[in-house]
């Protein structure tokens, strides 16, 4: 999937950057030349910017864990907190 994104990238932008140049093909000089390099540059780092999300995105979150595990006696009161649970008999 990461080879087609960035072709299908860096092709589109290439071509937008030529047609916004506004040469067309008649005048094909430098300036036409530069807008599609940089066209395609700019489509190839999109393309690397979309698949890095894409990654990121199927990685677990940062915190992978309930509050309740993380702070375990948070519900207890300040009295209770002190003494020990009685043994059971």
């Amino acid at each position: 999937m990461f080879s087609v994104r960035v072709i299908l990238w860096t092709v589109a932008m290439a071509y937008t950057g030529f047609l916004l140049a506004g040469q067309g093909l008649r005048t094909f000089n430098s300036l036409s030349i530069t807008e599609a390099f940089l066209g395609a540059l700019t489509g190839f780092f999109l393309a690397i910017m979309f698949t890095l999300r894409e990654r990121r995105r199927q990685r677990p979150a940062l915190v992978a864990y309930s509050i309740a595990q993380i702070f375990p006696n948070w519900g207890i009161s300040r009295e209770h907190r002190g003494s020990r649970p009685k043994p059971k008999r």
